[in-house]
């Protein structure tokens, strides 16, 4: 039996918390200034600095082989 390595797209949920006066500014500070949260979390990521998933909750598409 063969064995292939397969790559794929997939897009999941995620949530952040911002302080701000507006919707728009706290989406510009969410945009420029939040990163994903970590793969392998120390519990040191936290809402109001990352983008955090609690779930992968997508489907995988655009797969194929490496």
């Amino acid at each position: 039996m063969k064995e292939f390595s397969l790559s794929a797209k997939i897009t999941i949920s995620v949530y952040t918390k911002v302080k701000a006066e507006s919707l728009k500014e706290a989406i510009g500070i969410a945009r420029e200034n939040r990163t994903p949260m970590s793969i392998t979390t120390t519990g040191g990521d936290n809402e109001y600095e990352n983008w955090m998933a609690d779930e992968l909750d997508g489907e995988p598409y655009d797969i194929e082989e490496e």
